[in-house]
């Protein structure tokens, strides 16, 4: 399950949905304001606070990061 924090008006955030459309993958979208200290967590994990928050299975990582969203693709 690939989960996605985003916020309005965010460009990567929309980057990042449009790649994991266009890849087939199946995500759920949270607004990050609904889920403060989940996206205090991970940005601290992510070492950014950048949106979006994107978790997917062990990974999590901020900001559009489409080689990333590549490699999901194909496993």
């Amino acid at each position: 399950m690939i989960i996605l924090y985003t916020s309005p008006g965010c460009g990567p955030c929309v980057a990042t949905k449009r790649a994991l459309d266009r890849a087939g993958l199946a995500y759920e979208e949270r607004a990050g304001a609904d889920w403060p200290e989940e996206v205090e967590r991970l940005a601290r994990i992510a070492g950014s606070r950048q949106g979006p928050l994107v978790v997917a299975g062990d990974q999590v990582w901020s900001g559009f990061r489409g080689d990333l969203i590549a490699r999901l693709a194909v496993v």
